[in-house]
């Protein structure tokens, strides 16, 4: 965040006037206009909230376009495969899309010897442009065993001579294939640099989770308070376990059944009664996940400082994605990192403000978003500075605020589908289902912590 954004709207408007005002000259107008005509731009995009909980959530609704990108039409409709099926060898992918003239695919693959890059490459599925027929149908097949084991996005692409256009990403897990870029990496990251590791989940074997977190490693819901998602955290010992161990990887299915109001899944790292994992500054935390673009998806990998309501407490959004693209949708060009100071007041008395930033990722190591393939999120909180990285490349920097420094952090990773984003849930079209794919979290410091934090009242 700039210092420009960091000043309330009413002390910039007038410090620029003052400013203008000392200058004396017809430019000094012109100034005043330019800047009050884009504050007034900043202001109007940064009021817009979909969610009628502007007061309480203002600082989760950054970077709103909704009014952009109005292009983005509904059409794609898979035949086959069903969404998210194991797949093996060759597979058709048979699509309708009405309206549309002509289509493309795209899946990321491992490096190649014309693509050696680290990365991985995308890959065009069908070679050249795809024509729709007059039916609207359309049909393209590829080897699943030329990519990456496990979970695979199939990005299929339309649009026709008017200029509108579609993007559907068939989610599959792939039976067959390569194994590549998988599980724990067996070097430290950068970030964690001078730190020994305290904390590792593969996610390899058998999951413990329990509903509120006592005698397992995860609670299935955010500690003491606070769920947040639309399709609501579902409890582990329940009719509606979001949860599975699949291959090496924890899988997070979000799904609204007819007659429910949906279901999806939270893990945090301590339980109802503050007991569990912890890490204190200075310390660094990652996960490394991929997860479906689409209307109303939310996942994210935080820490919080704070379990009780009401309290001071630090917040680090280390990752929150938003998907969706055309009108009323994120069409977000990245994702958002933030850091929130809650209940805090500087010495004069205002609200302590956090810093936020959105990261866009097609431009930072393969280029890939967020959905296409897996990436690895972190941060590092130290005695002086808090560092955020995107697959190991740093993003975002700024002073570590004091709580930050002197409490322990608890993690998070969630799969949250609407609710207090703001933004409007529809996955009709992927049969109302949409998965995560979690393959590690891990965290670092200089020592562990034996630290409760017990349940407190005013």
């Amino acid at each position: 965040m700039t210092t420009c954004e960091r000043m309330t709207s009413n002390k910039l408007i007038d410090t620029i006037i003052s400013i203008a005002k000392s200058k004396k000259s017809w430019f000094s107008h012109a100034l005043i206009l330019f800047a009050l005509m884009n504050i007034l731009s900043v202001m109007n995009l940064k009021s817009q909230d979909q969610s009628g909980l502007k007061e309480i959530y203002a600082d989760f609704n950054h970077g709103q376009t909704t009014n952009k990108n109005n292009n983005w039409v509904q059409s794609i409709q898979i035949i086959e495969p069903t969404c998210r099926s194991d797949v093996k060898g060759m597979i058709t992918v048979k699509f309708k899309a009405t309206g549309m003239d002509e289509a493309k695919a795209f899946c990321w693959s491992q490096p190649s010897n014309d693509n050696p890059s680290e990365w991985g490459h995308d890959v065009n599925l069908t070679s050249k442009i795809l024509k729709i027929k007059k039916n609207g149908e359309a049909s393209f097949s590829f080897n699943a065993d030329n990519f990456p084991s496990g979970p695979m996005n199939v990005r299929i692409y339309s649009q026709n001579k008017k200029g509108e256009k579609d993007v559907f990403e068939l989610q599959l897990y792939n039976l067959g294939g390569v194994k590549w870029n998988q599980g724990i990496p067996s070097i430290d990251p950068p970030g964690a640099k001078g730190l020994k590791l305290i904390f590792e989940d593969d996610f390899n074997k058998h999951l413990s989770i329990s509903n509120d977190g006592r005698n397992a490693r995860y609670s299935a819901h955010k500690p003491r308070f606070g769920d947040f998602s639309g399709w609501p955290f579902s409890d582990y010992n329940g009719p509606n376990n979001p949860f599975r161990q699949v291959g090496d990887y924890l899988k997070i299915e979000a799904r609204k059944k007819a007659g429910t109001a949906g279901s999806t899944g939270l893990i945090a790292s301590v339980n109802m009664d503050g007991k569990g994992f912890w890490a204190k500054a200075p310390c660094y935390l990652e996960c490394r996940f991929t997860a479906q673009s689409a209307p109303g998806t939310w996942p994210a990998f935080w820490t919080i400082t704070g379990l009780d309501n009401g309290f001071p407490g630090d917040e680090l959004d280390i990752v929150e994605a938003y998907g969706g693209v055309g009108k009323g949708n994120p069409n977000h060009e990245g994702y958002g990192v933030c850091s929130h100071f809650w209940g805090q007041k500087n010495t004069d008395g205002t609200n302590k403000e956090g810093f936020y930033k959105v990261i866009r990722i097609m431009d930072l190591g393969g280029e890939s978003y967020w959905s296409t393939t897996f990436h690895t999120y972190g941060v590092y909180i130290g005695l002086e500075k808090t560092v955020y990285y995107f697959d190991n490349i740093e993003v975002l920097r700024h002073p570590t605020n004091d709580i930050s420094r002197d409490y322990p952090h608890t993690f998070l990773i969630n799969y949250a589908i609407g609710g207090i984003s703001g933004w409007s849930i529809d996955l009709e079209r992927y049969g109302n289902g949409s998965d995560m794919y979690v393959d590690f979290v891990r965290v670092y410091a200089l020592y562990r912590v034996d630290y409760v934090n017990t349940p407190k009242t005013k």
